[in-house]
């Protein structure tokens, strides 16, 4: 009995790794050709296998952009949690959502979800894909109201800000290269700086 535990075991986590190499595969190549354009031959060949083999993992493209959405919108969870602390002020945990944020949206699946839509979805997928975007935003703008409560933020609209913030954040998803003349470190420090200088309250 326990030799079949494991052997089950084993076969399910090697399965896991391998759904996750095909998943990363798609990422990096909707990334690179976009979307829309991109293919499951495509995938295939990014991960060098024939595209009847992807099937085992998943069944269309929607299915493996939802995937990997869904791992960004996880990395972002655990990015808020991250940021969790009672004794910062809420400027402080804005400031190191946002560097954990674009670190997130640098990397393969954050850059995925940042340059897609959740219109690229099917519907029951969308659904869910809007749900965890909109619950990013509600708790980002939840520590932007602690902060104008702690006096840390100045009076705004917290709705405002938090849109004016993904927006720009998002925008480092989109043409960063890490092989710029600017490390990513380097720009989230100007990104931050222009932030904090626009919305720290008067001490």
């Amino acid at each position: 009995m326990a030799t079949k535990t494991r052997s089950k075991a084993e076969t399910s986590a090697k399965y896991e790794k391998r759904r996750m190499e095909v998943l990363l595969a798609a990422a990096r190549t909707f990334n690179r050709l976009g979307f829309h354009q991109a293919t499951l031959d495509d995938v295939a060949q990014e991960l060098g296998v024939t595209k009847p083999a992807l099937y085992y993992y998943a069944k269309s493209k929607d299915e493996l952009l939802f995937a990997c959405g869904r791992l960004a919108l996880d990395s972002f969870a655990h990015a808020l949690d991250k940021t969790s602390d009672p004794d910062a002020s809420g400027l402080e945990r804005l400031t190191r959502f946002f560097r954990l944020y674009a670190e997130i949206i640098c990397e393969d699946f954050g850059r995925c979800l940042v340059t897609t839509e959740p219109r690229d979805l099917a519907p029951a997928s969308r659904r869910s894909n809007i749900a965890g975007r909109r619950q990013l935003n509600h708790a980002v703008r939840e520590i932007i109201r602690e902060g104008i409560a702690d006096g840390s933020i100045r009076r705004c609209d917290e709705r405002a800000l938090a849109i004016a913030l993904f927006d720009a954040f998002n925008g480092i998803g989109r043409w960063y290269d890490a092989k710029g003349a600017n490390s990513l470190a380097q720009i989230l420090d100007q990104y931050i700086a222009i932030f904090v200088k626009g919305i720290a309250a008067k001490r």
